[in-house]
């Protein structure tokens, strides 16, 4: 598999159930967390800048750092959920532009939501 233009393959991070107080809980019907969290596993190319071919936009994530994205985006819409047979339910594939934050995967963020 090769990614193309200003795609990113990430694995996810688990989603946790737990609430502030530590206590595993997930109603029925409840909001999914909307941020999500995962690792860069591979990134394409860039896509093209200009009609040439010869500029690509830089990719300022590399495989190995760690990403947060609005889950909605990765998994939810029907593109996603063909290729995500594909590439398997941890994984998911991302354009560059919906990445919202890189951290170091040794401190990462917790969202309170």
């Amino acid at each position: 598999m090769k990614l193309m233009g200003n795609s990113v393959l990430i694995q996810l991070d688990p989603e946790s159930n737990k609430v502030d107080s530590g206590i595993l809980y997930k109603p029925d019907g409840a909001m999914e967390h909307v941020l999500r969290t995962g690792v860069v596993l591979d990134v394409g190319p860039g896509k093209y800048l200009n009609n040439d071919n010869s500029l690509r936009q830089p990719m300022d994530v590399s495989p190995g750092d760690g990403v947060v994205f609005v889950k909605f985006v990765a998994t939810h819409t029907e593109t996603a959920k063909s290729i995500q047979k594909y590439v398997g339910d941890d994984k998911a594939i991302l354009q560059y532009s919906d990445i919202m934050l890189v951290y170091d995967r040794a401190d990462p963020p917790v969202f309170s939501q």
